[in-house]
């Protein structure tokens, strides 16, 4: 059914008078009676009484006016919802999210994104780095942020934000007792560590820095995520690697100190399909990159 045609009959049954509508519209009366005349025939009923003194509604125009003003409104909503769409501000956003960038930058990406584009609704999902790439390539995520490098090359991706990791311990551990600590004053220690399938890279390079530092760490148990990690230090179940104080959770029993020296650090990213330069994906990438900044 013609748009404009049902703005002319609206037009109208609003003035009551073919000239006043006509010059409402900017058509001619002429060109305002035809199209009328097409209505009716398309629907096959008349919708208006008309003569030389005056313009009334049929009861079959008045119930098609109440129609015609919803049809009309639920089409300038779909141009603007269309429109909206185009311009990525609105819609649904996928993202892939690993545990430690979960608390470390999620709430403050999101709370950044939801101003830029309020009317954009976000998924998360808590994933491996593993886990990302492929949903990346599934098309099952929009966007992730991970813990570089990616093995796959084909997708698009930049890293965020550096964060120094840091001890965790029991405040019953003699190594509380000193300011700071170094790799090699934890030789001892049994360490509390993520899994490696979580980070591969990450888990091999904390390895390989405590036998620079003149030791392999002989006990590790393995946890996750930070709140697990901090639960059993606080247990003295061993000491823990937390990166950003961001992660630094208050719980009674613990301590956090500073690493000097060489240490482990923990480095986040976000990837996306290549070929996906939407507007949502290039919003969410700069506020992500912004709060890495800011956290880094």
């Amino acid at each position: 059914m013609d748009r404009r045609r049902l703005q002319f009959f609206v037009a109208l049954c609003e003035e009551l008078h073919f000239h006043r509508a006509a010059a409402r519209c900017h058509i001619t009366q002429p060109a305002l009676s035809q199209q009328l005349r097409q209505l009716e025939d398309e629907l096959q009923v008349q919708l208006v009484h008309r003569n030389k003194r005056r313009v009334s509604l049929t009861r079959a125009g008045e119930t098609f006016l109440g129609e015609a003003r919803k049809i009309l409104r639920q089409m300038d909503r779909a141009s603007q919802l269309a429109r909206q769409t185009d311009r990525g501000e609105i819609g649904q956003l996928s993202v892939g999210m690993t545990a430690p960038a979960l608390y470390i930058v999620f709430p403050e990406i999101m709370h950044r994104f939801r101003e830029a584009l309020p009317n954009f609704g976000v998924n998360v999902h808590v994933m491996t780095t593993a886990e990302q790439e492929e949903a990346l390539r599934a098309g099952a995520i929009d966007v992730g942020i991970f813990h570089p490098p990616l093995d796959d090359q084909s997708l698009s991706s930049h890293p965020i934000a550096r964060m120094r990791f840091n001890v965790v311990l029991s405040d019953r551990n003699p190594l509380a007792q000193r300011p700071s600590l170094r790799l090699e004053d934890l030789s001892r220690q049994r360490f509390i560590i993520f899994p490696r399938v979580i980070g591969p890279r990450l888990y091999d390079e904390i390895i390989s820095l405590c036998q620079q530092a003149g030791f392999s760490p002989e006990l590790i148990l393995e946890a996750s995520p930070a709140q697990s990690i901090i639960a059993l230090a606080a247990a003295d179940f061993g000491i823990g690697l937390i990166a950003s104080d961001l992660q630094q959770f208050e719980r009674p029993g613990v301590v956090y100190r500073p690493l000097e020296g060489p240490a482990p650090f923990l480095t986040l990213g976000v990837a996306y399909q290549s070929d996906d330069s939407s507007p949502a994906i290039q919003t969410f990438l700069n506020v992500a990159t912004a709060v890495g900044e800011r956290v880094s």
